[in-house]
């Protein structure tokens, strides 16, 4: 196994288009879950594809090599992010291209490349007659929209993942570099689409201003009711009745994860940074959150056209944190909408997709063994963390089969995920292979 024939590999994987967020590429996803099932076929795997109409497949690949040894669960997704915009590329998306350190292209570091890393891994381990351990791929092909079939698909699933003993999620990024992270806590996610309407038709904005509601500033007057961006706090009564608080003890971990002002907004290459109660680069972390992600309505061309839009949609979403019940809050946000929309206006309000948040104990033998290994590999000790982001499948793993869920990964913070521009560092990447080489055959 070369250098060479692994990039060949993550280069063959970056050409295949699998959004899963955009149904006129299904064809993609599909070419995604077959080049995957050849890749582990060859490695003597055997292959079962779990799918629903309509829904990426779920790739559930096992290779016994004991009945009586461990069995570990890896997972990742092959799915990734929409490109746009495109023209923001300083390469093709979908090319890898190798510059300044770094591979670039659409899904290296979410989560093609790790997947590349798993694979090859084992495939290494396979070779050297060093693997040990019964491994149980487990690929998915919707994280980027939410998971909305994982639960379903990995229930189908119980005679195999009800034998796993551990559960391997590499799809995170590293502190900083040869810094490695271990996460222990993940926020759940719940994401709307509001559409408002005023009526059948636009309408000249000199005759009906004042007159009519403009669906636009309604929608303004609902995201401004619905967070104080002063305070960064969520107005929504009830919102924050369950929200785990922090303990002491917790805090202290999480002191070593702390980033100064200018280091984050050099990583995020914004122009200020906001805080809820004094908590800085915490706060993305530990308390829930508000954001908006689209407004579609009325004239967004070049020029003027003084109209009053029809209609006006708006996507949004809601991070959540542990003890927070994703139904529950589903449910407040319908009667806090209902309430603050003007009785004048039609309105339809849906769920697109929602997921539980994620908290886990870092003090097993699993967690142990792998911080250890990572830090013979990378020189550094782990540091333990907790992530803003949502991966629904480290809950619904933990929460169904109740077994150490081992989240990592090898990314830098500066990987551009979901952005144009995503990479990943090529020398953390191939010492990403070693590293899990070593703990796949502990």
């Amino acid at each position: 196994m070369t250098k060479t024939q692994i990039i060949n590999f993550f280069s063959d994987f970056v050409k295949i288009q699998s959004v899963s967020t955009d149904e006129n590429r299904f064809s993609e996803i599909e070419k995604a879950v077959s080049f995957l099932k050849d890749f582990l076929l060859s490695l003597g795997f055997s292959v079962k594809i779990l799918e629903k109409e309509k829904a990426p497949p779920l790739i559930l690949a096992t290779l016994i090599k004991d009945e009586k040894a461990k069995t570990i669960g890896i997972y990742g997704h092959y799915d990734v992010q929409p490109e746009d915009p495109v023209s923001e590329w300083e390469t093709a998306p979908f090319l890898l291209t190798q510059k300044k350190g770094k591979f670039f292209g659409r899904g290296v570091a979410d989560d093609k490349g790790h997947i590349v890393q798993n694979l090859f891994a084992i495939k290494h381990l396979i070779e050297e007659k060093k693997l040990k351990n019964n491994i149980v791929f487990i690929l998915e092909g919707e994280e980027e929209v939410g998971s909305v079939h994982f639960e379903d698909y990995v229930k189908e699933a119980k005679d195999v993942l009800s034998k796993i003993d551990v559960f391997y999620l590499i799809d995170t990024g590293m502190h900083q570099k040869n810094v490695p992270q271990i996460f222990y806590g993940l926020r759940g996610i719940i994401y709307f689409e509001l559409t408002v309407k005023i009526g059948q038709r636009d309408l000249h904005s000199g005759v009906y201003g004042n007159r009519v509601y403009n669906p636009i500033n309604v929608l303004a007057d609902l995201i401004a009711k619905t967070k104080d961006i002063k305070t960064g706090k969520i107005l929504m009564p009830k919102f924050y009745e369950k929200v785990r608080k922090i303990e002491k003890e917790e805090l202290l971990l999480l002191k070593k994860t702390l980033k100064s002002d200018e280091e984050e907004k050099k990583e995020a290459g914004v122009f200020g940074l906001t805080e809820i109660e004094g908590f800085s680069s915490l706060s993305s972390k530990i308390f829930p959150s508000f954001d908006c992600h689209g407004i579609i309505s009325g004239f967004i061309g070049d020029g003027q056209k003084t109209v009053i839009p029809k209609e006006a949609k708006v996507k949004f979403s809601f991070r959540l944190v542990e003890y927070q019940d994703p139904k529950e809050i589903e449910a407040q946000v319908f009667d806090f909408v209902e309430k603050n929309l003007p009785k004048e206006v039609r309105w339809e309000l849906k769920c697109l997709s929602k997921s539980a948040p994620f908290y886990t104990d870092v003090k097993n033998e699993w967690v142990k063994k792998t911080a250890k290994i990572l830090k013979d590999v990378f020189g550094n000790e782990v540091v333990f963390n907790r992530s803003g982001g949502s991966i629904p499948a480290a809950e619904i793993l933990q929460r169904l089969y109740k077994k150490p869920i081992i989240l990592t990964g090898f990314t830098l913070p500066d990987d551009n995920i979901h952005a144009p521009n995503e990479n990943f560092d090529s020398e953390m990447f191939f010492l990403g292979v070693e590293a899990l080489e070593r703990i796949y055959s502990f």
